[in-house]
């Protein structure tokens, strides 16, 4: 696309129009002469060449899933760097979850776990389907858009290559930088290295945003002497044998308080501090997809299996998501979301880095202490 039409669509780049900002750039929203809507993201600091930066384009252009945001062109003008995606009508899920206005409406239920389903099935084909596989390495809910059915998008994926010419597997931070506050796994200020479970970490705050309407560094609900993260106080109530109060209370009460107390599980092994102990971002899909069951969100036709896991016997044993809800609920008894004392400890889904069976899957879904 030509500079001079991204210009004028943007109007110069307004700071009016600025719809979103992060690490990799700035998004601007642009109109087109024939009033066609478009999202612009302005990069910053690319080191690539014209050459380097088309064949970029060219690979990402072909990386194409429901739900990633679609990529409809680029422009490569003396020092500019632009990509052009459709326009998303319902903008991030973080100006959703968290509106300037605290007068709009909270976020019903039903949607909230259509966008977590939905954001976990773009991860995970980015992490196991995609040819080459893609770590993000910046999620956090600014980058997941809604369009105007709330179908989650996700952006920003595959820029962190663009920012750092020399990172060609995706593996390592540019210049130290992680990603948003309050999304970072804990062991990158260390190893410095991107891995698919600290994505899965990233994942785990959002969803860990979608049952409690909390901020990741802000969390209203806990005492004013308390200064941490959303993850501390999740792990906070989790020791206290409180972690139900963890949930969004305008989500309580409605016939759903089962789905939620088991999404908030699923947050939970997410945010593990060891990283083996996470789940797959495949994993995590099954698992909401297992909850969401009921919502019809998901057809046959979009289920996938990951490729190249490393493990022969891993495509026989993953998890079939009504069995692990049933096996839940005949191991666990009663829903603990019933009985707001019983203590659920953040333990992980995995056996030994990995599920086995079903049955060790569902034993290990909830833990009474």
């Amino acid at each position: 696309m030509r500079l001079n039409d991204l210009l004028k669509a943007t109007n110069s780049f307004s700071k009016n129009n600025i719809i979103g900002s992060g690490r990799t750039g700035t998004m601007y929203k642009g109109v087109l002469e024939d009033g066609t809507s478009l999202m612009i993201k302005r990069l910053q600091d690319s080191q690539h060449s014209d050459k380097e930066f088309t064949s970029e384009m060219a690979t990402l252009g072909n990386v194409k899933h429901r739900n990633l945001v679609p990529l409809l062109g680029f422009c490569a003008a003396k020092k500019e760097r632009l990509i052009v995606y459709r326009y998303m009508a319902n903008g991030t899920l973080n100006d959703n979850l968290h509106p300037v206005d605290d007068a709009n409406k909270a976020m019903e239920w039903s949607i909230r776990l259509k966008i977590g389903i939905g954001a976990a099935k773009g991860f995970a084909w980015l992490h196991h389907n995609c040819n080459p596989r893609i770590l993000h390495r910046n999620i956090s809910s600014k980058c997941i858009l809604l369009d105007a059915d709330f179908e989650p998008k996700i952006s920003d994926f595959g820029l962190a290559r663009l920012m750092n010419p020399i990172d060609t597997h995706l593996s390592t931070f540019v210049n130290g930088e992680f990603g948003d506050l309050g999304y970072v796994a804990p062991e990158y200020a260390r190893t410095l290295v991107a891995t698919p479970k600290g994505d899965v970490y990233s994942f785990g705050v959002v969803l860990l945003e979608l049952v409690t309407g909390e901020k990741p560094t802000h969390v209203s609900k806990a005492p004013e002497s308390f200064k941490g993260s959303l993850v501390e106080w999740i792990t906070q109530l989790s020791n206290d044998g409180k972690l139900h109060d963890a949930i969004d209370t305008s989500l309580l009460g409605k016939g759903v308080d089962n789905e939620l107390f088991q999404f908030l599980k699923v947050a939970c092994n997410c945010v593990l501090p060891p990283p083996k102990e996470r789940p797959t971002m495949f994993e995590v899909y099954q698992l909401l997809r297992a909850i969401g069951e009921r919502y019809n969100f998901t057809t046959k036709d979009e289920i996938f299996m990951p490729s190249d896991t490393g493990d022969a016997d891993y495509l026989e044993e993953l998890i079939v998501a009504r069995e692990v809800i049933e096996l839940t609920q005949t191991v666990c008894g009663e829903s603990s979301a019933d009985h707001p004392t019983q203590r659920v400890a953040c333990r992980p889904f995995l056996t030994e880095g990995r599920p086995r069976t079903v049955q060790q899957l569902a034993t290990c879904a909830l833990v009474e202490v």
